[in-house]
């Protein structure tokens, strides 16, 4: 629904807004595919192992590629700029998950997952306990997929070895 007291280039300006905004995330997403593949290439598979642990990157960067292209070329027309706390809350988003990759190695997979899915989850309005009790379960059940049910190696806690 439009606003009634906006007039028409009050909306051609939102669109514009929106056209630019899909464009610059579609840039920006397309860079991180790019690195994620070219990253993805340094990863070490180990001895008679069918799927290394760059599979999984590259298996995310090619449809993040292909629709963040979609974005740059095609463009919503009915997009607006998102608002103040919504801008700051995928600001936190993206510095967060880049915090993740920093602290993935020296952390390990379970404590650094944990921590981000919750913060995650929190960033995004719910509650504490809520929080805690998702992202404990959304971290073991992605440490059990990728150890155990697809056999790639993830990052051990320090000092623990399984």
């Amino acid at each position: 629904m439009s606003d009634p007291g906006m007039n028409e280039s009050g909306m051609e300006s939102l669109r514009t807004s929106g056209v630019v905004g899909d464009r610059i995330a579609g840039t920006v997403l397309a860079v991180l595919a790019a690195g994620a593949w070219w990253h993805s290439h340094s990863f070490a598979t180990g001895f008679m192992q069918p799927v290394g642990p760059g599979a999984f990157p590259r298996l995310v960067s090619v449809p993040l590629g292909l629709l963040a292209l979609y974005l740059i070329l095609r463009p919503g027309f009915n997009q607006r700029w998102p608002h103040r706390a919504a801008l700051l809350r995928q600001v936190g988003a993206l510095m967060l998950l880049g915090g993740y990759s920093a602290f993935l190695e020296p952390w390990g997979f379970l404590p650094a997952s944990l921590v981000t899915v919750i913060v995650l989850i929190r960033l995004f309005g719910a509650p504490w306990k809520q929080s805690l009790v998702s992202g404990a379960i959304l971290t073991v059940g992605l440490y059990a997929l990728f150890e155990f049910a697809l056999g790639m190696p993830l990052p051990n806690m320090p000092g623990l070895s399984w």
